[in-house]
């Protein structure tokens, strides 16, 4: 298991027997502090340094004022090594070295002069152009205040992770990403099962087949005053449909304007037929019922807000799915006219490879501060949903899909990010007979969490429906998992959650007025280390009160169990993903259990050769590393640092293999005229890091030996 060393923030005053406890905003200066007294266990020399919602200053080895922005944005462009100041503005995830973009979002800080004007924007561009593998120009501004910009051709992963670099150089930028590519999360298929076999149950000794149980709830609730936005690739002229739908938009970047329905191919190369993908997501969630015809929509007396984003293949980009969340959820987007129909449930059965972006992160949090319950699908891709946008997100509902004998729809993405499972393979829904532009109204079966997601989305409706007040996501979320039916007769090969969506119990128990104890966080990393902050949101609106907050900070290791609210820090010894996990237990011992990906990323680091010295002029409270390598047959290797004047104190580190203090090989202090050394004999042949945590503005020398 990778090592981490946990510590958690709540006031100043720490209870005895517990762990070190100080608030956030003084754990720097408390740190700074012993570590100056005395010589400290390694664990509290792991600790330096301010916490992730800090604000500090860059940490800079010697004096940079001098250079331009040009100058600095050229020199990030060149260097392959990218800073952890800067890495944390960019979202390279899905940049592979096949990769080819020329489409980007970049967020300008608040305030900024490119926030006002978009013109400021492209003379930024113009100014930084010198740096860039290729000129860039401003396309548009988004409704969360991004703005997209194209480059003059396509650049691949090398290119474009220099790009970002040069951007994100620029003291202005908040973050860039690249303008992803996301498609829809379904297939076509054949009949195999009886149609709409998903709306009941083997739970009822008659079905045979695991489905959400949806007949007792409509003896509940509809899904009135419900309205879902399907953000999707647009929807069709439909009976079963038509007197649901309100009027939508249409985001995708050729077509924008209209009403969110899908006219087909009109000029797309990547598919030779038009998947009417938003039009059978639609009749799934939403599709009348008792009209004599066709299928029963899950919530049929909720509305439908048609925001199309993807083009006629059901594929599409960040930017527009971001504008259209925005949308959907009442916010204003640029050009676009007001939507006065703001939904309350938006679905989401669309995904791509990579982090969550920032953008799409904006946009979700928008969506949920207007009270918005975001629904999305897991992916179709049968991995880990790490790694899979937006199911990878925070504050959303992420559906897995499920077979009807209780097992994992086969290539249903999975893992601790999925939150509730729902059928996915073989679902009847609405669809068009048409090739290429819509034809007659027809039915059909497709496969894939695409379909599980509007389940989930339709069944929030009908229990919104009934709810006396309205549940934010993360008690929604809570409110469907504490009421799922078991996984049967079989259970999945990988977890999709805690069972099977329960439309009858999840509705009923919003009808009590039941309102969870949920479940809910949110994390940072340190600008200078690989140290993570998370803020606990967690909510008790209904009768009971949490007891007992149990944070899980690595796959494998041991729970952090609390009987009050605290935002903890753990320190990581590698950079890598690791799942979160916070479960809170409240005074009727019900349980609610929320995870998501954190990407820890390594500190800045500067390579440095042996037999080498360089003065660091580096301000207190901050730290430097220096990446060494040993070659093969090395008798000893040193490090030492030598204050240059009487104020210097600091601490020096050697570590193998990570750029952290962590179990450190060596640790060593300097103060006054003490000068810190560290020596290794026979060290194996590998990357070593030299590191210095800085106690007093220093002006000291760093100096490297090695002997063969």
């Amino acid at each position: 298991m990778r090592n981490t060393r946990r510590k958690e923030t709540q006031g100043p005053h720490s209870t005895s027997g517990q762990p070190h406890l100080s608030n956030t905003a003084g754990k720097q200066r408390s740190v700074a502090t012993a570590v100056a007294a005395v010589l400290l266990s390694l664990t509290l020399g792991a600790c330096g340094g301010s916490s992730g919602g800090d604000s500090t200053k860059q940490t800079t080895p010697q004096s940079q004022e001098s250079k331009t922005l040009e100058q600095t944005a050229s020199l990030a462009a060149q260097n392959p090594t990218t800073p952890l100041t800067l890495s944390l503005k960019m979202n390279t995830s899905n940049l592979g070295a096949d990769a080819s973009v020329d489409r980007f979002i970049i967020k300008y800080k608040d305030g900024t002069s490119e926030t006002k004007s978009t013109s400021a924007v492209q003379s930024r561009l113009d100014r930084l152009s010198g740096a860039f593998p290729a000129k860039a120009h401003h396309s548009r501004r988004m409704g969360i205040g991004s703005d997209v910009v194209q480059t003059a051709r396509k650049l691949n992963g090398a290119e474009a992770r220099a790009f970002m670099r040069a951007v994100a150089s620029d003291p202005d930028v908040e973050f860039i990403e690249p303008d992803r590519e996301m498609s829809v999360m379904s297939v076509p298929n054949d009949p195999e099962y009886s149609r709409q076999w998903y709306l009941a149950s083997n739970q009822n000794p008659s079905q045979k087949m695991a489905g959400i149980r949806a007949e007792g709830a409509w003896d509940v609730g509809t899904g009135a005053g419900s309205v879902i936005a399907v953000i999707d690739n647009g929807v069709t002229n439909h009976s079963d449909l038509n007197a649901n739908y309100l009027p939508g938009y249409d985001f995708w970047s050729r077509t924008s304007g209209g009403n969110g329905m899908n006219p087909g191919i009109t000029g797309e190369t990547s598919c030779k037929t038009t998947l009417w993908h938003g039009t059978h997501v639609a009749g799934i969630a939403a599709a009348l019922t008792n009209n004599g015809i066709g299928i029963a929509g899950i919530a049929p007396a909720a509305k439908i807000l048609s925001v199309r984003v993807m083009n006629a293949c059901g594929r599409g980009v960040d930017s527009d799915i971001a504008d259209g969340i925005t949308w959907a959820a009442g916010g204003s987007v640029p050009g676009v006219p007001t939507n006065s129909n703001p939904a309350n449930i938006i679905n989401l059965s669309l995904g791509g490879v990579g982090d969550c972006g920032r953008t799409l992160q904006s946009a979700i949090n928008f969506a949920t501060s207007k009270g918005a319950v975001v629904v999305v699908a897991a992916g179709n891709n049968g991995i880990d949903a790490t790694n899979w946008s937006p199911a990878n997100c925070q504050s959303v509902i992420t559906v897995g899909g499920s077979n009807g004998n209780g097992t994992k729809y086969v290539t249903s993405n999975f893992g601790p990010y999925v939150d509730v499972a729902a059928p996915g393979g073989t679902i009847w829904s609405t669809y068009n007979s048409g090739s290429v532009t819509p034809g007659v109204e027809s039915y059909a079966y497709m496969d894939g969490t695409s379909m599980a997601a509007p389940q989930v989305a339709g069944v929030v409706a009908l229990a919104r429906s009934v709810a006396p007040k309205s549940l934010t996501t993360a008690e929604m979320r809570t409110l469907v998992q504490q009421n799922v039916q078991p996984f049967a007769p079989q259970q999945p090969d990988q977890p999709i959650g805690s069972g099977i969506l329960d439309a009858t119990a999840t509705v009923n128990a919003a009808k009590s007025g039941k309102i969870p104890s949920a479940a809910d966080f949110t994390c940072s990393q340190h600008s200078e280390m690989m140290q993570v902050t998370c803020t606990d949101l967690s909510t008790a609106r209904g009768s009971a009160t949490i007891v007992s907050w149990a944070w899980n900070f690595s796959a494998g290791s041991t729970d952090m169990v609390r009987t009050q609210s605290l935002n903890p820090y753990v320190n990581y010894e590698y950079a890598g993903v690791y799942p979160i996990r916070l479960t809170v237990t409240d005074s009727n011992g019900a349980k609610s259990t929320y995870t998501r990906p954190f990407l820890v990323k390594p500190p800045a680091i500067f390579s440095m050769d042996f037999g080498r010295s360089t003065t660091l002029f580096l301000e207190d409270g901050h730290m430097v590393y220096y990446e060494l390598t040993v070659p093969t047959g090395t008798k000893s290797i040193s490090v030492t640092l030598a204050p240059g004047q009487p104020s210097d104190t600091a601490w020096l580190y050697l570590k193998a293999g990570t750029p952290t203090v962590l179990n450190a090989n060596c640790q060593s202090g300097m103060g006054g005229a003490k000068t810190a050394s560290c020596t290794m004999d026979n060290p194996a042949a590998g990357v070593y890091y030299a590191i210095v945590s800085a106690h007093a503005n220093l002006r000291s020398t760093l100096t490297t030996n090695l002997t063969k």
